[in-house]
């Protein structure tokens, strides 16, 4: 019988470490950017909707992280592009344990080297 439960929680930073701002955590391929917001833990993708720019460093007042490339604003609670109906960032369930904040994050995926692209690509499977 497989295993369909959820993966284990990922653990990310104590909640000390992001009760002044959000901070960055890397998961393989994957950016999440982590917070207490009003005394709860959240966790949305890090990287702004626009260009890709990574949201750590942005000025976040109230729950809302403001891009610090372009501007842009998204609400930590939901993902929410302010301003923008159906635009979001991703959401992960986030939880403290133990003072730590931990992340409900999918199976981490690791880039490709070059050459296992390329010998992917020469024995006819997916480049992905």
């Amino acid at each position: 019988m497989t295993d369909t439960a959820s993966t284990p929680w990922t653990p990310t930073f104590t909640v000390e470490e992001v009760d002044a701002a959000p901070r960055r955590f890397d998961h393989g391929e994957l950016g999440v950017l982590v917070a207490m917001v009003d005394g709860l833990p959240r966790a949305v993708s890090a990287d702004c909707l626009h260009k890709g720019a990574s949201l750590e460093g942005g000025v976040c007042r109230d729950g809302v992280v403001t891009c610090p490339s372009h501007w842009w604003r998204y609400d930590l609670r939901d993902g929410s592009l302010q301003g923008t109906p159906g635009a979001t960032l991703t959401v992960y369930p986030a939880r403290v344990s133990d003072g730590v904040i931990e992340v409900d994050l999918p199976e981490a995926r690791h880039p490709r080297s070059l050459r296992e692209t390329l010998l992917a690509h020469a024995r006819g499977e997916s480049a992905v």
